[in-house]
């Protein structure tokens, strides 16, 4: 079952602020540690390891290109995927397939569904949505019609997490267009001045971590049109736009005066490698490394391997999808994978009372024996990890076919520096974050502490230390806020800027559905097999029935 989880004297008040400021805990030190057990938790009960597959309603892009991922400080993952033409023409298809696959494998016999009934709940929704419907209609609605039908629904599906960008340009150009100005030929000579005059003409956006002799060509040709023109002449603008568009692959589209996108942002608590840093005197959680790391084939292991979505026989990684990112030797690879750690309701000692005894969905008989919940902190040997039914999800998210997904990176900053990100575009930059406050440490792959009390304020106590001025959700702020610039497997510490609110994502749920498979043990290779096919389903890939036991 998958679950989700709030008088002073004036002439003291100075003497109290000054008193609060001085004894503010230092990040990750916490005096409360116990849980608070009234809410149910967030994360995915079940009895033991199966395989699963996503029930859920994000958007695939077969685009590499179209997706970023970035850690940074805060522990959570950003996922941001630019949905193009492609995209919101397939994504109703693409719901439809999946519900089709599924229910024919489940016809088949080839799976059985266990533990939960988020199947179940993925089936009604459409039904309720009219999905099958409207994607049958996509021809008698035209194009836009469709699209626009397409984003209504995928917001509605997916709430709180789909932005219609509207950015207007001549405001983006004239604050491009001083930047340029104020650099001389010698200043953009280097690669790094580069790298951020052409970040800034959209940003938190382009994220271009090199660039070709075509776009370093194209800069030059705009600074110096900066220099000699005004923000508002047509050359300047020609240029820049041009460069816009080069360099943002078109995914970001100029009409009728702004700059247009449809975003879907999924922000995920992570866990990262099981040690800290020092940040001017401050202790911070370690990510291991940091800068722009493309996904890499797993080579090397004890299952199948010759792939980038690699599924580990290890029963503690949930036989859930691995995207590896770095070779640590022999068959060891840092990735992005599930949480990793199962919290036993008879034997974690910070569970809350109310948390251990939740009775089966499927069968209300039997009471569920483990809790998957993501450590917001430092928790892992080496690995970014992710709840389990979020790295489920970003799974769907990502292109189907292996080679593909080597062309997709993931963003890692620097531990003392935030993700700063306009995520409606109306030009308010904010710190992301998201609703979610469980940390804990684990030994040998068993949870054996909590690090923090789960209430918000504590926590948040914890996690930024005394840079944060606590408020009501959405209106908390971070006082000083580093951010990183990136390169290939580097990450610099460019400037901080000050007094940046703090964007606050609802905890998304994890919806996935446990099967066991019928003609074969899903622990086979032919098991993995149709594990990996299952997680492929989407325009652009041709299923193969064979792994799918269906032939």
């Amino acid at each position: 079952m998958t679950t989700t989880g709030r008088i002073c004297c004036a002439a003291l008040l100075p003497l109290a602020l000054s008193w609060f400021a001085s004894s503010a805990p230092a990040a990750l030190q916490a005096s409360d540690t116990t849980w608070d057990g009234s809410a149910p938790p967030p994360g995915v009960y079940f009895y033991w390891y199966e395989p699963s597959f996503y029930t859920g309603f994000a958007p695939r892009t077969q685009n590499p290109r179209r997706v970023h991922i970035r850690l940074s400080r805060g522990n959570q993952v950003r996922v941001t995927v630019v949905l193009g033409d492609d995209e919101l023409n397939d994504y109703l298809a693409d719901l439809v397939l999946r519900h089709e696959t599924y229910q024919a494998v489940i016809d088949a016999k080839v799976i059985e569904l266990t533990t939960n009934k988020d199947y179940e709940r993925f089936v009604e929704k459409l039904a309720q949505m009219g999905v099958a419907e409207t994607a049958k209609g996509r021809d008698s609605l035209g194009a836009d019609a469709y699209r626009k039908k397409s984003i209504e629904l995928m917001s509605a599906l997916n709430p709180g997490r789909v932005f219609q960008i509207r950015i207007p340009v001549d405001g983006l150009l004239a604050s491009w267009h001083a930047r340029l100005a104020a650099l001389g030929p010698a200043d953009l000579a280097s690669k790094e001045q580069q790298l951020d005059a052409a970040n800034a003409i959209l940003p938190g956006r382009m994220n271009l971590y090199q660039l070709g002799p075509e776009l370093v060509a194209s800069l030059g040709r705009a600074a110096e049109l900066a220099r000699s023109e005004k923000a508002d002449s047509p050359a300047f603008r020609e240029q820049a736009l041009a460069f816009l568009e080069t360099a943002s692959e078109g995914r970001y589209r100029v009409r009728e005066g702004a700059v247009e996108a449809t975003e879907f942002t999924a922000i995920y608590p992570a866990g990262t490698i099981d040690a800290t840093t020092t940040y001017k005197g401050e202790t911070l959680p370690e990510f291991g490394v940091s800068g722009v790391w493309p996904f890499i084939r797993r080579d090397q292991g004890r299952g199948l391997t010759g792939m980038v979505d690699y599924i580990s026989p290890n029963p503690g990684y949930g036989f859930i999808t691995m995207l590896p990112y770095e070779h640590a030797g022999g068959i060891v690879y840092n990735a992005i994978h599930n949480a990793g750690v199962r919290c036993g309701l008879g034997d974690t000692p910070f569970l809350p009372s109310a948390w251990r005894k939740v009775m089966g969905e499927r069968d209300p008989k039997k009471p569920y024996q483990n809790l998957w919940v993501i450590a917001r902190g430092p928790t892992s040997h080496g690995c970014t990890r992710l709840a389990s039914g979020h790295m489920t999800e970003l799974r769907q998210i990502a292109p189907s076919e292996s080679p593909v997904l080597e062309r997709m990176v993931n963003f890692r900053s620097l531990p003392q520096c935030y993700d700063v990100f306009d995520i409606h575009g109306d030009g308010s930059p904010q710190v992301m974050g998201v609703q979610y406050y469980l940390a804990y440490k684990n030994r040998d792959h068993t949870p054996i502490k909590s690090y923090v009390t789960n209430r918000r304020e504590p926590f948040y106590r914890w996690l930024y230390g005394d840079n944060i001025e606590m408020a009501e959700v959405g209106k908390a702020r971070l006082k000083v806020v580093p951010t990183c610039r990136f390169v290939l497997r580097k990450a610099q510490e460019t400037e901080s800027i000050t007094d940046v609110g703090l964007y606050e994502a609802e905890y998304a749920p994890e919806p996935m559905q446990f099967y066991r498979t019928k003609p074969v043990a899903f622990d086979s290779n032919a098991g993995y097999e149709f594990n990996r096919e299952l997680r492929k389903v989407g325009a652009g890939h041709m299923l193969d029935r064979a792994k799918l036991l269906l032939k």
